[in-house]
């Protein structure tokens, strides 16, 4: 995208059985770090920040499954483009992520004493 946002779709549908499957994408929001990110670097491997979503439906009768890859896939596009082609979209995703890990690493400190 303009912003420097990527999105990666993968498909990782599978056989449950016979005819059933499990309809099963990862879409994963990538931008790349900036000298100015130290901080998320502590938390990053390589150059990219990224979050992945993923969604689910099992029992997908193989002569739905077209309909439901499609309708899913379309579906988790036609919300979020128009917030991941935003301007402000990098750096407040940056902000959030950084508040995110930083949140977890408190957690896990209290956790554990």
């Amino acid at each position: 995208m303009s912003n420097g946002v990527t999105v990666l779709v993968e498909d990782k549908t599978a056989v449950l059985t016979g005819d059933l499957y499990m309809v099963h994408f990862e879409f994963t929001m990538m931008v790349d770090l900036d000298e100015g990110d130290l901080e998320l670097r502590r938390y990053c491997t390589g150059d990219k920040l990224k979050s992945t979503s993923v969604f689910k439906k099992p029992a997908v009768h193989e002569r739905d499954l077209e309909e439901v890859r499609s309708s899913m896939r379309d579906s988790f596009l036609a919300t979020n483009l128009p917030y991941l082609e935003h301007p402000e979209f990098v750096s407040r995703f940056k902000a959030k992520m950084l508040k995110d890990f930083q949140d977890e690493e408190e957690k896990e400190r209290r956790a554990n004493g």
